[in-house]
């Protein structure tokens, strides 16, 4: 999972670069083949796809509907290594990868199960506390106290601290993904937590993303919005922009918008 190193620097990546990316193996609606179709046409000449792979250690939560069915891994590697051969020259590089969510029960077999894959990166993401769902549904939050919304926020960066502890995934997946419904109360109060994930990053050398989906959910918001990226910033933690993307007409969905986010935030872009 080298090759993509001298992408993942100080201070981010550019528009020509974008990894994260979902086709219809998971829940984006497009076939690999026209991602990679769509993000040369835009002008990307990195390109990275990244299905969801969701293996939740409670019986109960799988299968997960929007993640790849676990027991086609094997297509879905084998698809994207032919797909590689077929489309990569000196103009354009396909790069194979999972948004791979991190759980403390059962992170270990999964990740040694993905070794003996030829995955050429690996997004580590949270969308889930315990069996709570953190961005499937604003009507989950709803039904939540003002302690247990807390209680959720606190236990998601907790999660996520671990998944940058770990030191195992290429990046970190959109950072503050609880503030997508605008159902958190008071969210600069997590700030500290957000830095010291920030703090085991820099510690670790491992780069967070700018995710552009945000300004297209109820939060009105990249993920992680300003306050956090001046403090990545201050960290000198490489930014990767990319746009989350679920179907082959957003690959570099707002990337103007986020490089100017990323000036804002002190980064030298």
């Amino acid at each position: 999972m080298n090759a993509l190193k001298q992408y993942l620097t100080y201070p981010c990546t550019g528009p020509e670069v974008s990894l994260h990316n979902h086709s219809c193996w998971s829940d984006g609606k497009d076939t690999t083949a026209e991602m990679c179709r769509a993000a040369r046409a835009a002008g990307v000449t990195v390109f990275g796809l990244s299905d969801h792979y969701v293996a939740h250690p409670e019986p109960s939560c799988m299968p997960v509907s929007w993640s790849m069915d676990l027991s086609k891994l094997d297509d879905y590697v084998e698809e994207l290594v032919k797909l590689k051969k077929e489309v990569n020259d000196e103009h354009f590089t396909l790069f194979a990868g999972l948004e791979v969510d991190f759980f403390y029960d059962n992170i270990d077999d999964v990740l040694a199960k993905l070794s003996g894959y030829p995955l050429d990166y690996l997004i580590g993401s949270v969308h889930y506390v315990g069996k709570f769902p953190i961005d499937h549904s604003a009507d989950n939050w709803q039904g939540l106290s003002e302690e247990e919304n807390d209680l959720v926020c606190r236990r998601y960066w907790e999660k996520v601290y671990a998944t940058a502890a770990c030191g195992r995934f290429t990046f970190l997946g959109h950072l503050d993904l609880t503030k997508k419904f605008r159902m958190v109360r008071d969210p600069g109060r997590y700030l500290p937590a957000a830095i010291k994930v920030l703090d085991c990053a820099a510690a670790k050398g491992t780069p967070i993303e700018l995710n552009t989906a945000g300004w297209f959910k109820p939060c009105e918001e990249a993920y992680p919005g300003p306050d956090i990226l001046r403090e990545a910033n201050l960290r000198k933690v490489p930014v990767v922009i990319n746009a989350d993307a679920h179907s082959a007409a957003h690959v570099t969905r707002s990337f103007p918008e986020a490089r100017a986010l990323l000036r804002e935030a002190g980064y030298p872009v």
